[in-house]
This record gives C-alpha cells, sequence and structure tokens, in this order.
C-alpha cells in the first residue's frame, strides 16, 4: 500500500512538472511535495525510534532530528518564515546532511575480522575516491566555472556537493556492510541518501550555469530518498540484529560494488583526458585512488596467504583428531566379542569388526558392498530364502524400529550354520534414517545346553518319580495295614518317610513345571472362563488343609470371567491359598475376591498371618526364596511355588504382585485380561457352596 501511494504521487508530481508552464509555480509545487514527503518520513523516523533498541534506535532518533531540519530548511524556502531566515537555509541543510551523516555511521553492521575491516575501510576509499574522481572531472568544473575564484566561494559552493558525495559513499558501505537481518531497512536508507546526492547535485549544477535550482525531474530524486527513508522506517525489522553477528558476510557482492564504481572512475579519466580537461587536482586524487588499489589488493593477498595458512593447520589437525578417533573407534570394535556390522538403506554392508570376520567365517573384502540379507542369513527348511521385508535390517531401515533379542540362523563361509541373537538398531541424522548397526552374537553353544538341560531335568524328572511312585505305593501299604500292624516306633517312622516322599515328589514335580515354562513347552488353552467357577474348584481343593491348620477359608465376593487356562488359574490359586494358609496361625482367616476393572480382572488372596518384611517383597516371585531361612523346614515348601505362579500369571498375559504388612497380613493380587461371558453357559453348581469350609 505504502509502494502504491509513492508512486501514485510520482506519477502526479511528474504530470505537474510537465504540464505547467511556469518556473517559480513549479517551484513552489516541488517545495510543497517535499514538505509533504519529508513531514511523513520524519513522523515515520519518529515512530520507528520508538520501536527500536541499542544503536538502531540512536541511529534513527539523529535520523529524525536530521530530517526536521530538512523540514525546517524547506518551511524558510516556502516564505512561511520571516525573511530574515533565509541564510539559515544552507547552514540547516549542512547539519541536516551531517546529522544524516553520523545516523548511517550508527547503524550496526555484522561483525568482521580486523583484515576484513582494513580492507572495508579500503573499499571505502575506493568508493569515496572514485566518487571525488567522477565528481572532479564533470560536476567540479561547471560548479567553479562562475565564481571569483577566491576559496570562500569554493568552499561555499562545494560543501554541499562534497558533502552529498561523502554520504553516498557512506551510504554504498553500509548496503555493503549491513547484515542479513537488517539488510532489507539498511539498503532502503542507502538507496534513499544515494536519490539525495543525485538531486543535490543537479541542484547545484543548475544553480551555477543560471538555470531554475528546483522545478525540474531531478526533484524526483529528494521525493524519492523521502519515500525511501519511509519505507525504511515501516519496515518490521525494529530490533538489534544480534543473531547475524556470529558469521561475517560474504566480500564478494561489496568487492563488486566498489571495483564498479573504480571502474566507471577510470572511464571517466581515460575520456578527460582524451578531452583534455583534467586538471592537476584530479590527477591528485586518481593517483591517490591507484595507491589505495594496489594497498588494498596486497593486503587482500596476504590476508588470503594468512587463512589458507592457518586452514591448512586447522585441517592438519583436524586430520589428526579423526584418525585418532577412527583409531579408537576400531580398537573399540576389534575388542567386541559380538559381530558388529553396518548396512545402509538398501541393506549392503559397509562395516565390520573383526568378531564377524571370525564368526562368519568370511574376508572383509567378501562382505563388503554385500547384500547381508541374501549372504548368510540361512533360507527356510524348504530351501526357500526368507522375504526379506520381514527381516530385523528392513524394519530398521525402512521404519526405523529397533529389534532386540532376536534370534536367528547365519551360514558361515564353509556353510555350517549358527543360531544367533541379533539387536539391530537403525542409524539417523538429520532425523532421517540413513542405515542401521547390526550386533550378533553365537548362541549355538548356548541352545546346545540348554537343550542338553532340558534333558537333564527330563531324564532326573522321570528317573525320580518312578522309584518315588514304588515308595510311595510301598509306604501306603505299610500304613495301611497290608502286612500286619506295626508298633507305635516303626508307625512315627513311617509317617516321616511318608513325608519326606511326599515332599520329594512335590519338588520334582515344580522343577520341571519350572523348566517348562522357561522354555515355553508348557501348553495352555486360553479362552473365557467364570473366576467363580475357579475359585470355588480351589477352595474345595484346600478344605482340608484348611480344617486341619483351624484357618478359615472363603470366596465371599468373586465375579467376572477372564481369558485364562482354566487349570493353570486354579493351579495358581492353589499355591497362593496353600502359601496362606501354611503362614497364617489357627484362627486366621484367608479370603479369596474377584472383582473386574475394567478391561482386566483382578484376584486377590488375603491373610491375616504374619505378614512380609518390606525388603523383601521384590524377592518373594525368585525361585528357591524364602522370607526366613527356617521357612523350608518349619513350614514346608520347595521357594518354587510362587515363581511358577508367577511364570503362569504371565505366560496367561497378566501380572502378579503382593502387599504386605508385617503382623497385619499378606495380599496376593493378580490381573488377567477381562473375557467375554458366553451367551449359554452351564456351570456345574458348585459343589463349592456346599462344600465350603469353615475350619475351627
Amino acid at each position: 500500500m505504502a509502494c502504491l501511494a509513492g508512486l501514485v504521487a510520482g506519477i502526479v508530481f511528474a504530470v505537474l512538472m510537465a504540464s505547467i508552464p511556469s518556473a517559480e509555480t513549479r517551484a513552489m509545487v516541488t517545495t510543497l511535495f517535499l514538505l509533504g514527503f519529508g513531514v511523513l518520513a520524519a513522523v515515520l523516523a519518529i515512530r520507528r525510534t520508538g520501536l527500536s533498541v541499542g544503536r538502531i534506535k540512536r541511529a534513527w532518533l539523529i535520523l529524525s532530528i536530521g530530517l526536521c531540519l530538512g523540514i525546517s530548511s524547506n518551511l524558510i524556502s516556502l516564505g512561511l518564515l520571516p525573511g530574515e531566515a533565509l541564510i539559515l537555509v544552507d547552514p540547516l541543510l549542512m547539519v541536516a546532511l551531517l546529522c544524516s551523516l553520523v545516523a548511517l555511521m550508527l547503524f550496526p553492521t555484522a561483525r568482521r575480522r580486523r583484515a576484513d575491516l582494513i580492507r572495508l575501510v579500503m573499499d571505502g576509499l575506493v568508493v569515496g575516491g572514485s566518487v571525488l574522481f567522477m565528481g572532479s572531472a564533470t560536476i567540479f568544473p561547471t560548479l567553479l566555472a562562475k565564481q571569483d575564484g577566491s576559496l570562500g566561494s569554493q568552499v561555499q559552493i562545494l560543501a554541499l556537493p562534497v558533502l552529498d558525495l561523502v554520504i553516498a559513499t557512506a551510504a554504498i558501505l553500509l548496503i555493503a556492510r549491513s547484515a542479513a537481518q537488517s539488510r532489507t531497512p539498511l539498503i532502503l536508507v542507502g538507496v534513499a541518501f544515494l536519490l539525495y546526492s543525485v538531486s543535490d547535485m543537479a541542484y547545484a549544477v543548475n544553480v551555477s550555469v543560471g538555470a531554475a535550482g528546483l522545478g525540474s525531474w531531478w526533484d524526483l530524486g529528494w521525493m524519492g530518498g523521502y519515500f525511501f527513508l519511509s519505507l525504511a522506517a515501516l519496515h518490521p525489522d525494529t530490533a538489534e540484529p544480534v543473531a547475524d553477528r556470529s558469521a561475517e558476510p560474504s566480500a564478494v557482492r561489496s568487492t563488486f560494488v566498489f571495483f564498479g564504481i573504480f571502474l566507471a572512475a577510470a572511464a571517466t579519466n581515460m575520456l578527460a583526458e582524451a578531452r583534455g580537461e583534467l586538471a592537476i587536482e584530479a590527477w591528485i586524487v586518481w593517483g591517490f585512488l591507484l595507491l589505495v588499489v594496489v594497498t588494498r589488493q596486497i593486503v587482500l593477498v596476504m590476508d588470503n596467504e594468512y587463512l589458507r595458512r592457518s586452514l591448512e593447520v586447522r585441517v592438519q589437525a583436524r586430520t589428526r583428531e579423526l584418525r585418532a578417533i577412527t583409531h579408537q573407534r576400531e580398537m573399540l570394535l576389534s575388542s567386541v566379542a559380538d559381530g558388529i556390522y553396518g548396512v545402509d538403506r538398501a541393506g549392503t554392508i559397509t562395516m565390520v569388526n573383526g568378531a564377524t570376520v571370525s564368526l562368519l567365517g568370511r574376508s572383509e573384502r567378501s562382505l563388503i558392498g554385500a547384500n547381508a540379507h541374501d549372504l548368510f542369513h540361512a533360507p527356510q527348511e524348504d530351501g526357500v530364502p526368507y522375504p526379506y521385508d520381514n527381516c530385523y535390517i528392513a524394519e530398521a531401515t525402512r521404519s526405523g524400529v529397533t529389534v532386540t533379542g532376536e534370534e536367528d540362523v547365519y551360514v558361515r563361509g564353509d556353510g555350517r550354520t549358527m543360531v544367533v541373537e541379533v539387536t539391530a538398531s537403525p542409524l539417523r541424522a538429520d532425523d532421517e534414517v540413513r542405515g542401521a548397526v547390526v550386533v550378533f552374537r553365537d548362541v549355538s553353544q548356548r541352545r546346545e545346553m540348554d537343550r542338553m538341560k532340558q534333558e537333564f531335568v527330563s531324564v532326573v524328572s522321570h528317573e525320580l518319580r518312578t522309584p518315588l511312585t514304588s515308595i510311595r505305593g510301598a509306604l501306603g501299604l505299610l500304613s495301611g495295614g497290608a502286612y500286619g500292624a506295626l508298633p507305635p516306633a516303626a508307625t512315627r517312622m513311617l509317617a516321616i518317610a511318608t513325608s519326606g516322599s511326599v515332599r520329594l515328589e512335590k519338588l520334582v514335580n515344580d522343577i520341571l513345571e519350572i523348566e517348562r515354562l522357561d522354555t515355553g513347552m508348557l501348553p495352555l488353552v486360553i479362552k473365557s472362563q467364570a473366576v467363580e467357577a475357579a475359585c470355588q474348584e480351589t477352595i474345595v481343593t484346600m478344605s482340608g488343609m484348611a480344617q486341619s491348620s483351624q484357618i478359615s477359608l472363603s470366596a465371599p465376593d468373586v465375579s467376572g470371567w477372564v481369558l485364562a487356562d482354566k487349570d493353570r488359574l486354579v493351579q495358581v490359586l492353589i499355591n497362593l491359598v496353600g502359601n496362606a494358609i501354611r503362614f497364617s496361625d489357627p484362627g486366621d482367616a484367608v479370603r479369596i475376591c474377584a472383582q473386574p476393572r475394567g478391561d482386566v480382572v483382578e484376584i486377590s488372596v488375603a491373610d491375616t498371618g504374619r505378614g512380609i518384611p518390606a525388603e523383601k517383597l521384590d524377592s518373594v516371585f525368585d525361585r528357591f526364596s524364602q522370607v526366613d531361612s527356617t521357612d523350608a523346614r518349619e513350614r514346608g515348601g520347595t521357594g518354587l511355588g510362587l515363581a511358577i505362579c508367577r511364570g503362569l500369571v504371565e505366560r496367561m498375559g497378566g501380572r502378579i504382585w503382593v502387599e504386605s504388612e508385617l503382623g497385619v497380613g499378606s495380599t496376593f493380587r493378580l490381573e488377567l485380561p477381562a473375557g467375554a461371558q458366553p451367551e449359554a453357559t452351564t456351570t456345574e453348581p458348585a459343589l463349592a457352596n456346599d462344600a465350603q469350609p469353615q475350619a475351627t
């Protein structure tokens, strides 16, 4: 909108200049337009002062003062002030230009090195000298042609044009040195003063040749200057450009600008020399200009040489650091016993460590550049390769998924296979997956040890069960009187033997159960089960033990359906209830409760026994764990029951934990996924309701 308004005003001014024949009227119109543009620029500059901070605030403040002084000179030119004030027009303009020069110097620029600042000063001298030379060769002779030759008159006529040249030089330097964040408003300020300089020069030339000073097309330069200052004041950048001070701007732009002006000065020199119009003063300026250009180039060459040497030193130091890091990485990789290899997004191997070469029995040369999945991933039993899309390498490189604990079979270079445990992690850079790192270890021996352990446990369990069955049968016959009545001492010994055989059989069964849980060979039939039926079956099974221990056993509040294996759920509850009975005193109570909790059902077995110390709560589910070292002897048990409970509950998708307080009792809680109640079910009315004991 501001640009459109300025364009319309410029067109209106041009039309008026073309249609008004009177020079005095054109001068009056020019003064009015200048006054309007100047007032607008001053108001916006004052507004910008209030919005800015730091050096920018001071620059706009001084620039506002300069604009106000320029407006005052325009008011005097219009005759709105007493006639005696006409002598103040030139001094006011001089002070306004000086304020503008100070403001230009206050605008912040990008940070530069010392050598770069020296080059910039040289560039400024080149620009100023070139502009001064072109002025002395073209404009100044015209300005001085009708003067009396005295120093005072020459200074008076040349003061404003020379100051304009200095401001033009400062404006060009400002544009060249502007930082990226504040470049646009500073370029607008620089262009504004360049336009001022052009119009001031044209005014001086017109006056020197006797033409009208105002009322020509050249006056558009002043209006354009005010207009560009207004645009700069309206620009949203109102803060100190701190962010740009961390980097130096490129010198290419300023070099083109400065040497373009120097070439223009050289062309002016050639034309003036060809005409024989070059005065001795101009030759002095030209010689100084050439000296500055040569000095600038020498400084530039020296700085480039310094930068080249500094860069070489930094490159050498960085190379040594990279070599040290690379050597350290190679040492770390070679010292790791696990195989490590890296792949790109296509699954091509990019690096391997020594363990990979040793484990796979392949050379590093044959591995690098090969596709890992195709080279050593074993195919299926029928010889068909596994699809790459389902491979953990594809998951890591395409989806960015970290795969841990994956088991695979690798084919060695000699054709043998080995079972490996794999971890594949994606390699990310700039939030993009660039490849993956795969760590593997040979677990063939561990698998073989597991197999041997399973065989051992199975054989031992079978070999123990067979004689135990015979022992239990023989003891049963003896205790039943099959061979006659036994004396009291023999009866006691027979009871001890029977108890020991029962405990030994339970230990064998528990060890076998733990082993089957570890290997995942325990079959489970997961389906929707009624919690009430499982709880009532548990009570029926444990009622004899509760009565003999004088423990009250009940299930007053059970409901819900769970997804579980019913037999295993009953086994868990029997273990928990058995523990609760063993660690309770006569007269205590054990209660089973079950209630749905959202998408799970919570089952609890609570007792009023001695409780469990807080430091033992996390370890009671460990194998062969006992709260007290005397529990196995005094209370019985193998220390495997709770470990089996945890394994079974987790296999059924649930979790188990305990809450306890010493002297108050313990509550074992387990959560299982909730199941759906069948539409029509037939449940055995519980023999449980009839057989719910209240032992005393």
